[in-house]
């Protein structure tokens, strides 16, 4: 019996520009992953939205996606150059990565990954910025869980006494 090979189609690319532009316009989701070798390279599923977003960025820079448009000085000092092993941090929080990619650090992104729990979680080299946009997307998140369990706690209390009072009141007649 003939193993069939499913092929998935992808656009990979090093593009930091590229990369942003496609955050920007809600593919995040399409992202397969992201390896350093040296420089980041970007793995996106092939769908249409991703290839025609490629494709008019393409237009537009002369058929060029490479990662010529960047200024790497500062990667290749922070990171190649590096004498020690760079730090990272860790995230699961879309919007902290949203955010962290929308202030110009997609190019501090190292890789992509699924734990597990099948969540995808990213790793970018750290920095001061970075760190600070984690925190404070992590705190937002935090407030959004803690609202809601406070919200289903008072309504698992408000329908609990809705039926004691019912009760009583049908007793007392």
């Amino acid at each position: 019996m003939e193993e069939k090979k499913i092929e998935k189609k992808t656009i990979k690319f090093q593009s930091v520009t590229l990369f942003n532009e496609l955050l920007e316009k809600g593919q995040l989701r399409s992202l397969i992953s992201v390896k350093s070798n040296g420089y980041p390279e970007y793995c996106f599923k092939a769908t249409d939205r991703v290839t025609h977003i490629v494709g008019t960025f393409m237009a537009t820079h002369d058929l060029k996606c490479d990662r010529s448009f960047e200024d790497w000085s500062v990667f290749e000092e922070i990171i190649i150059n590096a004498e020690t092993k760079p730090e990272t941090i860790v995230t699961r929080n879309l919007g902290a990565v949203k955010r962290i990619v929308s202030e110009g650090y997609g190019y501090m992104l190292r890789r992509t990954g699924v734990d597990q729990y099948k969540k995808k979680f990213f790793v970018f080299y750290s920095n001061d910025r970075i760190i600070e946009i984690k925190n404070e997307e992590d705190a937002k998140s935090k407030e959004r869980y803690e609202n809601g369990r406070s919200n289903h706690r008072q309504n698992y209390a408000n329908t609990q006494m809705s039926q004691l009072l019912k009760k009583a009141m049908e007793e007392t007649k």
